[in-house]
């Protein structure tokens, strides 16, 4: 029963902050990943950390419990399909919601180590080399836990990282290998990506709109209330005719009208809508 109690405890406190919602039946993953919190604070034992986390959760332990309550698993181009969705409609004359004299905006929402922000500049750039286009591209990548956006700013991933999704040929352009056998990424492609510390729960405010969010594997793990709450925040950051992409497993059905759902290739993205109820251009 104590047992039980201490995990509903940081569960609540998990889903306050949040808005991840753990079931009874995931408790098990709860548990093991309170012990790690409690191994790394050195208090022995998931009883000694909640005694100290029941008298004051702030600073360092907070940061913690939000880290380890946080899915990172991740990839370079994870979801291929994804990528060539996103660059077909882009760039099509009929679908792009980025005009003529303007830097496309893009961002990734839940950046995790960094891998997709760094897979979206490649692709990116890739196309600038054979077409010219973008002219111009930004990407703003974000997540809750501190300890991922360290590693993503920091560009370093070891062999197993990179062999994840990562084709051979872009990684011998992209990235140069340091002393420990390390692959670092070039810095003409880290001068394209900004990082911050965002809740997606809180209200934040972006100076200008996006053309692409990609906030993939965020939902699935919240309230319906919750969902909500973060898709109208990010509807809000969206150009008109901007698209979303969500994880695979994702959906909108019952949660906004705001978007027309778009399938290319198997690869599900969504398009909001303008004030009228349809998107500017048809793709």
């Amino acid at each position: 029963m104590l047992l039980e109690r201490i995990l509903q405890f940081f569960a609540k406190v998990i889903e306050a902050e949040l808005g991840i919602v753990y079931e009874e039946s995931n408790y098990f993953q709860l548990e093991n990943r309170l012990q790690e919190i409690a191994r790394q604070v050195g208090v022995g034992d998931i009883n000694a950390l909640y005694e100290q986390a029941k008298n004051s959760l702030s600073g360092p332990l907070k940061q913690l419990l939000l880290d380890v309550a946080t899915n990172n698993e991740t990839s370079f181009f994870r979801d291929p399909k994804i990528f060539k969705a996103i660059e077909n409609l882009l760039f099509t004359p009929e679908s792009t919601p980025v005009q003529s004299d303007e830097t496309l905006r893009i961002w990734s929402a839940a950046c995790s180590t960094g891998q997709e922000p760094l897979s979206l500049a490649m692709m990116l750039t890739e196309r600038r080399l054979k077409s010219g286009s973008p002219s111009s591209f930004n990407i703003l990548a974000t997540d809750i836990s501190e300890r991922v956006l360290t590693k993503a700013q920091s560009g370093i991933y070891t062999q197993l990282e990179v062999q994840r999704g990562l084709p051979t040929a872009m990684m011998l352009k992209y990235f140069s290998k340091d002393e420990q056998d390390r692959w670092i990424a070039s810095l003409d492609l880290r001068r394209h990506i900004e990082y911050s510390k965002v809740n997606l729960r809180d209200k934040f405010g972006f100076a200008g709109l996006f053309h692409l969010v990609l906030c993939r594997n965020v939902l699935i793990y919240q309230s319906v209330a919750g969902k909500r709450e973060i898709l109208a925040r990010i509807t809000a950051a969206l150009c008109p005719g901007g698209y979303l992409v969500l994880g695979s497993g994702e959906s909108l059905i019952g949660l906004s009208d705001e978007f027309e759902h778009k399938t290319l290739d198997g690869a599900i993205v969504y398009r909001k809508k303008t004030k009228t109820g349809a998107v500017e251009k048809s793709a």
